[in-house]
């Protein structure tokens, strides 16, 4: 056991400076000395995400909740990998497992809610982004993702509303400002959005640019 606890933490310092490929070998070396060890598979499930090897997350993230069922961590990041496969069903039904055993999971309610966004739930993503924020009120990527649902079912005004709630939070969020300036194209506000997306592309964002290049002068 203490071989595979050696083996585990410098598998996350691995992890930490990105060095994927050798946190999944510590993290290989580790289960094989401990073959039960939940939090290990999970790890290096996330190492595979990282690597986009998303079947093989899958399956270490099964295999960590049929050893310990109650790590709320565990289900969230299976509900990712499902989503990074466009597996929403099976997504979702891990996410509210995560939900169950963690009630104020806010994160699990904001990723939930972007699987249903992906799916085209828009009204029910929203329920799920209301409740993340209900629960953490400066969680800026809830409102961005509100935003982007409001937007798809014509509520402009809502969106526009929500990613300026977004950049009151995090004034350089690049996303919410290429949202913004989107929902206020669509409110007629063209100079507005024009300063929205000039301000993400000066902040990296190459679809910002792209934006301003084909709609501003």
């Amino acid at each position: 056991p203490n071989n595979a606890e050696a083996y585990y933490y410098r598998g996350g310092f691995y992890f930490i400076d990105g060095k994927y490929k050798e946190a999944i070998s510590d993290y290989d070396n580790a289960i094989s000395n401990k073959p039960n060890y939940a939090y290990a598979l999970n790890d290096r499930g996330s190492a595979k995400r990282q690597l986009n090897d998303f079947e093989g997350a899958i399956k270490d993230y099964n295999k960590a909740t049929s050893i310990d069922g109650k790590l709320s961590f565990v289900h969230n990041n299976l509900g990712s990998a499902y989503r990074n496969t466009k597996q929403y069903d099976a997504a979702i039904k891990s996410y509210t497992k995560a939900i169950i055993i963690k009630a104020n999971y806010y994160i699990a309610f904001n990723n939930r809610g972007f699987a249903k966004f992906e799916k085209g739930d828009y009204e029910g993503a929203i329920k799920d982004f209301n409740k993340a924020i209900k629960l953490k009120a400066d969680y800026v990527y809830a409102y961005n993702n509100r935003a982007a649902a409001k937007f798809k079912l014509k509520n402009y005004k809502g969106s526009e509303e929500d990613c300026s709630k977004a950049l009151q939070i995090k004034s350089d969020y690049a996303a919410a400002l290429l949202n913004r300036g989107i929902a206020r194209e669509m409110l007629r506000k063209q100079d507005k959005a024009c300063e929205d997306w000039n301000k993400a592309a000066s902040l990296g964002l190459k679809n910002g640019k792209t934006f301003a290049q084909q709609a501003c002068n």
